[in-house]
């Protein structure tokens, strides 16, 4: 009977000590998972796109078109990247960009990245 007891508080402690890791820890830039657009491509500075990924790859993508009269092409380019965040602020790392900047999501849902495109939002596409 003592032994049973033992167990049951070996088991609550175990699962309280277990239920303390921070949800932050676990899910930290869960929030920045998947598409994110601004800009369009018949605009200045063209559109720009930003892929995260759960395994902390990621992907980018910018287009700009010129249209008649004064030219007529497109020119972009894309690339994989690696990210990481920090937390108090939160903070964005893309190495492979050169990237280390605050960020955050606004009440309509949009990623703002400071230090990056001019701070303008980026809407979630996927």
């Amino acid at each position: 009977m003592k032994n049973s007891r033992i167990q049951i508080l070996i088991f609550i402690f175990i699962t309280a000590i277990s239920s303390c890791i921070s949800d932050d820890e676990i899910n930290q830039g869960d929030e920045l998972l998947g598409s994110w657009h601004h800009g369009n491509p018949y605009e200045i500075g063209g559109e720009y796109t930003l892929t995260f990924y759960a395994d902390y790859s990621g992907f980018w993508g910018d287009m700009s078109f010129f249209p008649p009269p004064d030219f007529e092409y497109a020119i972009g380019g894309a690339a994989s990247f690696s990210w990481s965040t920090t937390n108090n602020p939160k903070t964005l790392i893309i190495p492979d960009m050169k990237l280390n900047t605050p960020y955050s999501i606004n009440a309509e849902g949009q990623l703002i990245l400071n230090n990056f495109r001019q701070g303008k939002p980026f809407d979630k596409i996927e």
